[in-house]
């Protein structure tokens, strides 16, 4: 678990795990350098459980540094399987008996998650978020829409798998499909697991949303590279490119911005497509590949849906 400013509703995260029905677990919490009350939460919770090991960051990193944090965690792990936990969701107190059992009953499957049950900031129940559950199933869908549910999962340890840090805001989805393009199986319980808390200011909400879908979208097209090629580009990638991405006097290279014109078309979004369009007449007036944006970008969007079902494959 990683904690940053997550006062109100930790102590209800931390005790969610604590009371689990299966009770052999070392508990990892990065304090991640919060403001508020957290860290003397957790020092309380410390005091009186010998299972969590507080990890007191000096600084915060944001969304680097939880990615880091993560890695850390994973390296710093002794138990043969890991969970994840986020610091404003509840688990159910069977999760781990719930997810330990069905690892040992598959040795074949690497990582489990669930359904999820969707709460409030108050904790009151919006709906149940399904997800397929066999691992066919899961890496069919995968590739149009997340089917792991990231605070959920329990895995294998395996000092081969960690996060990349470069991948802010989807290090679980680039996360899945590597593991797909490394052959490991994937699984999901027909229940819900975890009460996972919609927050409005939560890291996926942050900055602008459409630079968090380049990211995933980024994730996607590394998959399907590796998937032709045997690796991928990821060495190669800048993300301070695609932070900066509409920033009008940001010089992004050619490739960076095709990739956003592609994509800003794709979602609609047609505000961050003219910025899009106007750093390329600024930095690539004589580069011909805008031209079909600047003239779908005239196309009513209840006829352009069509068209970009062909044009986006």
């Amino acid at each position: 678990m990683s904690v940053f400013n997550a006062e109100k509703h930790l102590a209800e995260a931390v005790q969610s795990i604590l009371n689990q029905t299966y009770s052999n677990f070392e508990f990892i919490i990065f304090e991640d350098a919060s403001t508020d009350c957290s860290l003397k939460i957790l020092e309380e919770f410390e005091a009186s459980d010998s299972r969590i090991i507080l990890i007191k960051n000096k600084k915060n990193h944001g969304a680097e540094g939880f990615i880091k944090n993560l890695n850390l965690g994973l390296k710093m792990a002794s138990g043969e399987f890991i969970a994840r936990m986020d610091a404003d969701d509840i688990s159910d107190i069977n999760r781990f008996e719930k997810q330990v059992q069905f690892l040992t009953e598959n040795p074949s499957i690497f990582i489990v998650g669930s359904y999820l049950q969707l709460i409030d900031g108050e904790g009151k129940h919006l709906k149940i978020m399904s997800a397929p559950e066999k691992d066919d199933d899961i890496q069919k869908k995968m590739l149009k829409k997340i089917s792991l549910f990231h605070p959920v999962l329990m895995w294998r340890n395996d000092e081969k798998i960690f996060y990349r840090e470069k991948m802010i805001a989807c290090e679980d989805y680039d996360l899945y499909f590597r593991l797909m393009n490394n052959g490991y199986q994937l699984a999901n319980i027909k229940e819900p697991l975890l009460q996972y808390r919609i927050l409005e200011n939560s890291i996926s909400r942050k900055n602008n949303k459409m630079v968090k879908w380049l990211f995933v979208e980024k994730a996607r097209a590394f998959f399907l590279e590796h998937q032709q090629k045997g690796v991928d580009s990821y060495e190669d990638f800048e993300p301070e490119n695609y932070f900066n991405i509409f920033e009008p006097d940001y010089k992004n290279n050619v490739q960076d911005l095709l990739f956003a014109a592609k994509f800003t078309l794709k979602y609609q979004n047609y505000e961050e497509l003219n910025t899009i369009l106007r750093k390329a007449r600024q930095y690539f007036p004589h580069d011909k590949r805008f031209t079909m944006y600047k003239l779908q970008i005239k196309i009513p969007k209840r006829i352009l849906k069509y068209f970009l079902k062909f044009n986006l494959k």
